[in-house]
């Protein structure tokens, strides 16, 4: 068990999540408090902070892309996370969708934390178009398990995170390095903020029921730049796509001691415009003269649901929400499960929905 006195834990699950994790460690420095998971021994050779799940099921060699497998084997082992968990209130978990671990262990995961009254909120990445249609149904089928479990849920499609980097090395890192990013400034808005702080707790309150959310990370240098970072979030295509209005809006801003009051009222004017001048919208900032002297660094969070559930109307934290029914009697946005039974999972796919809700087709009744 660590002996960080922090109240958020960061996750990271599967392959992909751990090393998201990690760059986020390295990024963030001394205090972070981190957790990796995984059912591959390999991905936490001589670490502290690793916690293999289903050793004797799988013998540390991973699930092979299968997620039933990846999630038996978090259920045989998923009672050693406690350990970690002691004082955590908010936990921070990245993991990648398409695969087998980080798809059947993260619903393990959130289940836990939720039974423990723990907050999460998830950053995952879903599959490049080019991987496939198994994986990318893979990624579908587990996403509104997700939603179901978390306070709040934010999907990266990996084609829009990297951008049109044609080197599939470089892609990666990339991908890797603009999430990890972007997590450690909501970390530091936290833990370490500067002149104007973002109340921890009004914070886990945000999460709490916000359902999904839109997310992204620009870093921008030059005498216009924060003209220059609202731009940027404006056009991006992880700010783009939306699947509902947009209910509340969470803005970070970090930068060394030149970052000038008429700079962040740029950026907070310029993205309320872009986003909603109307929705509940919180702003904080972080100074690191040391690294970011020069540069101006943007992280906005879109929650596209009321963020009134959880504390803030009386549920304990990480209670998981009941969605609203269709007109069928059937749940839309989330998971819906036959009393007292384990879902029946095929290929990434919750067999228990009914068709027309597992492949998003809109019945005209």
């Amino acid at each position: 068990m660590s002996g960080n006195s922090s109240s958020m834990l960061l996750v990271g699950v599967g392959t992909a999540g751990t090393r998201i994790a990690r760059g986020v460690s390295r990024a963030f420095g001394e205090g972070l408090r981190y957790l990796a998971i995984d059912t591959d021994a390999s991905s936490g050779q001589d670490e502290e902070n690793f916690l293999l799940l289903g050793g004797n099921r799988l013998s540390g060699r991973g699930a092979g892309g299968d997620v039933v497998a990846a999630r038996l084997a978090a259920e045989d082992s998923i009672g050693a996370i406690d350990e970690h968990l002691e004082g955590v209130r908010l936990a921070v978990v990245v993991t990648s969708l398409g695969g087998g671990t980080g798809g059947g262990a993260t619903l393990e995961v959130l289940k836990r934390l939720s039974d423990l009254g723990i907050q999460s909120i998830v950053f995952a990445t879903t599959p490049f178009a080019f991987e496939g249609e198994d994986r990318l149904r893979n990624a579908r089928g587990v996403m509104s398990m997700i939603e179901e479990s978390a306070g709040a849920t934010f999907f990266l499609p990996l084609d829009k995170l990297v951008g049109g980097e044609d080197n599939m090395a470089e892609a990666m890192r990339r991908a890797v390095d603009t999430l990890a990013g972007g997590v450690t400034l909501f970390w530091r808005l936290v833990e370490k903020p500067g002149y104007i702080r973002l109340d921890a707790d009004r914070i886990r309150r945000l999460v709490s029921g916000a359902g999904r959310g839109r997310f992204a990370f620009v870093t921008v240098q030059g005498p216009d730049r924060a003209s220059e970072a609202v731009d940027r979030l404006v056009r991006s295509e992880l700010l783009a796509v939306a699947s509902a209005p947009v209910n509340a809006i969470l803005c970070g801003v970090l930068a060394g001691e030149d970052l000038r009051l008429s700079e962040l009222g740029r950026v907070a004017d310029g993205v309320r415009e872009a986003f909603g001048d109307q929705v509940p919208f919180e702003i904080g900032t972080v100074n690191d003269e040391q690294t970011y002297c020069g540069r101006l660094c943007v992280v906005a969070m879109l929650f596209e649901s009321a963020a009134n559930g959880g504390e803030a109307n009386g549920a304990r934290p990480g209670a998981r929400r009941t969605a609203p029914k269709g007109p069928l009697g059937v749940g839309h946005g989330s998971a819906r499960r036959f009393h007292k039974t384990e879902p029946t999972i095929w290929h990434g796919e919750d067999l228990d929905l009914p068709t027309y809700l597992r492949r998003n087709i809109n019945l005209d009744l």
